[in-house]
């Protein structure tokens, strides 16, 4: 029935502040459907469910972050959220279906690993245990809370995610079907874009030996004036380049596994009150002050002098980029400068070769060069924030229509795709047949 009525050291990223509320938001309306129970104002009732015209208003806000847009309009607004209530209302009726259907199982150890996967990603936008479990408190939640609205989560997006297997396995397309999307669709399917297969040769810029040794000869100094009587605190404030440095280096209180491997070592064979020598890491230079341990986690302040490379050290690798691109005019071979002086250790092993990349997608830096090279020449040194790039042009594709002789594949594949939606769009149907389904004002 329905019815309508009107710190860079730690070994994850660390995200700002401004979208720690945002992440927990998420989790705490995550699930679409709430049972029944007192809320703000109800946007639809699919069963015994309801969608609150909160969690709509979410949704339209998180939609807007993800897609960097903003709908300002107020018809606009309503019917993107339309658009959206009318996923979320398909959404639970694939769920009541999956319910319902005997053959589809999901076991514990299904949704603990569910669970567990999608902890581990929350917990990585935050720099340490301590920091996600506050923002779950100050979000109005215990940890068991918490876990409980995940895992019941985990287990419905599973259900669902069974359904659309089963359906789809279903699914198959025959020449006829391919042809006759072909001939309905072919004037609005997008051409092929044009296409350059690159190989790339990367000097990253590093710290030289002297910039290194420089460093490490004034993080002895620290440590030495900390051992003599100097304030750790205020040495931290004078030369820390890590944003705990204004709080005297204090990083608070770290689960173990938080931190770098090498930073942790040396942190928890201190006593606590103890001040380590220099602890050397990928970015940097420490001195590590342990406040106190527990039994897995412990409280900790450093001062991080970070191995940046010096103006000199980047003038070193123009000078050699230009070096090696006077040697592959002179006739050496660009894979064998590749093997022998690239970076970059994942395409190093293939001689360089990215692969085929649509030239619109390049980077401005990228398709500005590219579009004056002809096949096999090699660009000037190009600057990305990864380093420097010698790029050499190995074969192009220009844009073409598509065409059931040359795309067949891809075209099997949106048919079955178009064929696919269809079956799930049959499903909701049915159910909204079957399910009382009403939707308010919004």
């Amino acid at each position: 029935m329905t019815t309508y009525s009107g710190n860079q050291w730690t070994k994850r990223n660390m995200k700002r502040n401004s979208r720690y509320l945002l992440l927990l938001a998420l989790c705490a309306t995550a699930s679409a459907v709430y049972a029944w129970e007192p809320v703000d104002r109800i946007a639809a009732v699919v069963g015994d469910k309801v969608i609150a015209g909160s969690e709509l208003d979410f949704q339209l806000q998180l939609y807007q972050v993800q897609t960097g847009t903003k709908v300002s309009d107020a018809n606009d607004a309503h019917k993107l959220k339309e658009q959206i209530l009318t996923q979320m209302i398909n959404d639970r009726l694939i769920l009541i279906k999956a319910t319902q259907d005997t053959t589809i199982k999901v076991v514990d150890d299904e949704v603990d690993e569910a669970l567990n996967s999608r902890m581990d990603e929350l917990k990585s936008r935050f720099p340490n245990q301590e920091q996600f479990e506050k923002q779950v408190v100050s979000e109005g939640f215990t940890m068991r809370e918490l876990k409980a609205k995940l895992r019941d989560e985990a287990r419905e997006q599973l259900l669902k995610q069974k359904l659309i297997s089963k359906l789809l396995s279903k699914v198959s397309v025959s020449k006829s079907e391919v042809e006759k999307f072909f001939e309905t669709y072919k004037d609005s399917i997008p051409p092929h874009p044009q296409q350059v297969k690159l190989a790339h040769l990367l000097l990253e810029v590093t710290s030289s030996k002297s910039t290194s040794d420089s460093l490490m000869s004034l993080a002895r100094s620290l440590v030495e004036r900390i051992n003599q009587g100097d304030s750790f605190e205020e040495l931290a404030q004078q030369y820390s380049e890590d944003a705990s440095a204004a709080s005297g280096g204090e990083i608070g209180t770290v689960r173990k596994g938080d931190l770098m491997p090498e930073f942790e070592k040396a942190a928890l064979a201190l006593s606590p009150g103890a001040v380590s020598d220099v602890v050397k890491t990928s970015i940097g230079y420490h001195i590590i002050k342990l406040m106190a341990r527990s039994e897995d986690q412990y409280e900790v302040k450093h001062i991080l002098l970070l191995n940046k490379p010096t103006a000199a050290d980047s003038a070193a690798i123009v000078t050699l980029a230009n070096q090696l691109l006077d040697r592959i005019k002179k006739g050496e071979d660009f894979g064998a400068l590749v093997k022998e002086y690239s970076t970059d250790s994942t395409s190093r092993a293939n001689f360089g070769e990215l692969g085929w990349l649509v030239v619109e997608n390049l980077p401005a830096e990228y398709k500005s060069a590219v579009g004056t090279l002809a096949n096999g020449q090699v660009s000037d040194p190009i600057w990305s924030t990864d380093g420097l790039h010698l790029l050499k042009v190995l074969d192009r594709k220009e844009s073409r229509p598509i065409s059931l002789a040359d795309d067949w594949d891809g075209l099997k594949e949106m048919t079955r795709r178009q064929k696919s939606e269809l079956v799930i769009a049959g499903v909701v149907n049915e159910m909204k047949d079957k399910v009382y389904l009403e939707v308010r004002d919004f």
